[in-house]
């Protein structure tokens, strides 16, 4: 019997039927001229892939608290698991984007492991489309990506189907350590840990409250003091909107180089000039910066924190020229990257896992909204990688990761590089954000503008400095 940790734990109670917490992928395929019926082969093949490996035969049960726990599933059905649909002529774009609304709105049944796999065929091209989902609580986004990379490779190597469910958890997170077990609040050395990095803690949040009041400059964002935007809106019901976009990787790398920015920073500019673009189309004014949740990383190493640790990031205001703008954003990001530094890195992965528990909870149950929101929007990049893929013959043209909504947020933002390309998956409520399909038009557009004007810019210094 294996023990729930505490960020499984949190995305298990905070789940509704309005709120799932689950993450997805939509993943494109062009199968082999000569396999016609590839999507209905592979279904075949994976139904009958057993065994099922941990953690992917484990179910949720209750303990004698009424909390949630893992148990192993005596059977997994993978019938049930593994599904083909094919989607009526003319198996267009839109059509997939629906179903895969669609498949990504509704709870995973938690009396079943928390898992599914969707093939889906008759796209107009040729292509056959994939969509997995997988409970937050068995893993997010980056590992979900590793585990699929790492079944492609083996069934490559074998020479025969290997999915995932069969590799099991050969996946680990290093920042686990501190949040191994709900259980480790019991033991002394786990209170002993908090003491020595909580002190820090309180110094990070005192920055964020004399931040918010003015009286220093610091990156640190307090919560709960982003703008009320559509973005926050609470609507009824759970439907969700699923739009793509792509965006060229080496138009976003040279921008960096040329502004000695990050990409990471580009990319943040980017979506936030296409958000105003769209409240701006939908008549909305908004002079306060947005707020953008993203996860944290390790000053030093690069890598992911802790699956509920992110930073809050302010934007830049509405009608502000595209490099200040980016100017902005670079330097509160590098601020809060610096937070993440080797001496510091322990008390702020606390610190942010601490406030985002609260923020979940004041989202779940503040119905009335009477606080601002925590932030407006969650944005994530997800590491893939930079080499062409193929799975049973089929090379992967294109991936998606499709992300959860958090309580109280209305969109959510996650983008993975593959193939040269910035893929985004979008994904929003549907009766808060009318028109988003859109969106993929203003981040080309908003990359357009800021290149230009960086561009522009230069070309101004050169004649400067050449009279």
């Amino acid at each position: 019997m294996a023990s729930l940790s505490l960020s499984e734990l949190v995305f298990l109670l905070f789940e509704s039927d309005s709120t799932p917490l689950h993450v997805s992928g939509l993943m494109l395929f062009r199968p082999p001229v000569d396999q016609p019926d590839f999507a209905t082969t592979l279904h075949q093949q994976m139904v009958h892939a057993g065994p099922v490996a941990p953690p992917f035969d484990r179910v949720i049960t209750s303990n004698r608290f009424g909390l949630p726990k893992w148990r192993n599933a005596e059977e997994v059905e993978l019938g049930y698991h593994v599904r083909l649909s094919k989607l009526p002529k003319p198996g267009d774009n839109d059509q997939l984007l629906e179903l895969a609304a669609r498949i990504h709105s509704y709870c995973l049944d938690r009396s079943r492991p928390l898992w599914e796999l969707w093939i889906i065929d008759g796209l107009a091209s040729g292509e056959v489309a994939i969509v997995v989902k997988f409970h937050h609580a068995l893993t997010d986004g980056m590992r979900a990506v590793q585990l699929l990379e790492r079944s492609f490779a083996v069934s490559e190597q074998r020479g025969h189907l290997v999915p995932f469910w069969q590799l099991g958890d050969t996946i680990s997170d290093d920042n686990e350590e501190e949040f191994s077990s709900v259980m480790s609040v019991l033991q002394p050395s786990f209170w002993r840990r908090q003491l020595k990095v909580g002190f820090d803690s309180a110094r990070l949040l005192a920055m964020a409250s004399a931040g918010r009041l003015n009286l220093i400059d610091t990156p640190i964002k307090l919560p709960f003091s982003a703008p009320r935007t559509p973005f926050n809106h609470l609507a009824p019901g759970r439907a969700k909107q699923v739009t793509l976009a792509s965006l060229s990787d080496a138009r976003v790398n040279r921008l960096a180089l040329l502004t000695g920015a990050q990409s990471d920073d580009v990319i943040l500019t980017l979506c936030d000039m296409s958000l105003h673009r769209y409240l701006q189309q939908h008549n909305w004014q908004e002079s306060d910066p947005l707020v953008a949740m993203v996860p944290l990383r390790d000053h030093d190493t690069g890598a992911r924190l802790h699956m509920i640790s992110v930073g809050l990031v302010e934007l830049g205001g509405a009608w502000i020229d595209p490099l200040e703008r980016l100017a902005q954003i670079q330097r509160t990001h590098q601020g809060i990257r610096r937070q993440t530094n080797r001496t510091s890195l322990k008390a702020y992965n606390r610190y942010s896992a601490v406030i985002n528990v609260l923020s979940l909870m004041v989202a779940r149950f503040d119905d009335q909204q009477y606080l601002p929101p925590a932030a407006n929007m969650l944005i994530t990049e997800v590491d893939a990688s930079h080499t062409s893929l193929t799975f049973q013959g089929a090379e992967l043209v294109a991936t998606y990761p499709l992300s959860l909504l958090m309580p109280g947020q209305t969109l959510n933002m996650t983008l993975l590089r593959y193939g040269g390309q910035l893929h985004f998956g979008l994904v929003c409520c549907r009766h808060s954000l009318p028109g988003f399909e859109a969106f993929g038009d203003y981040l080309e557009q908003s990359l357009d503008e800021l290149e230009a004007t960086v561009i522009g810019n230069l070309s101004r210094r050169l004649n400067s400095l050449a009279s």
